[in-house]
């Protein structure tokens, strides 16, 4: 399937699915937890509060398609920031600066390797944020100067020069029960 098809395919979806398209193939995503929701919902919050206090030059949304060069493949990130080009039509976001990913209990090393790959591949993102949500660990892949990814975990913030923004982990795990 190409990326058009994909889209027109996205369309007669029902709400609430959540798709990528890996080598030209559908693939739909596990159903976010709660847990999951709170994480990202709190992710969310704290970029939409810094950017109304700073006016930012960048949007946060939720998930939405980013296509991957080189293939018919998307990644949809749980959330991503890009510039605020004032089109707000969209399902897909072709030049996000940092994406974040809320990982589920299915989030194999394999599949998380596959997306950081599919997020190397898309030279606009500066880094990719992976978010655990079974214990507070948060890892902060960078790019570098080569144009791959380089992980760094994160202890009390996690700092994002790249959109000036600095996120504290208890504001990620806000009201977050772990065990």
């Amino acid at each position: 399937m190409s990326l058009d098809g994909f889209l027109a395919f996205l369309a007669e979806r029902p709400a609430g699915e959540r798709w990528e398209l890996a080598d030209g193939v559908p693939l739909m995503n596990a159903q976010p937890t709660r847990r999951h929701d709170w994480i990202q919902t709190n992710i969310l919050e704290s970029l939409r509060q810094h950017r109304r206090r700073h006016g930012s030059p960048w949007r946060p949304s939720g998930p939405s398609q980013v296509p991957v060069p080189g293939g018919a493949r998307t990644v949809a990130p749980d959330i991503l920031v890009a510039p605020d080009d004032g089109r707000h039509d969209l399902c897909v976001t072709p030049s996000p600066l940092v994406v974040f990913e809320v990982l589920s209990p299915s989030d194999t090393p394999r599949r998380q390797a596959s997306k950081l790959a599919a997020s190397a591949a898309v030279t606009s993102i500066r880094c990719v944020v992976l978010v655990r949500q079974d214990w507070r660990a948060v890892t902060v892949h960078r790019r570098s100067p080569a144009g791959g990814l380089s992980p760094a975990a994160c202890t009390e913030s996690v700092d994002l020069p790249e959109i000036g923004v600095t996120l504290t982990l208890a504001a990620i795990y806000d009201d977050n029960p772990l065990p």
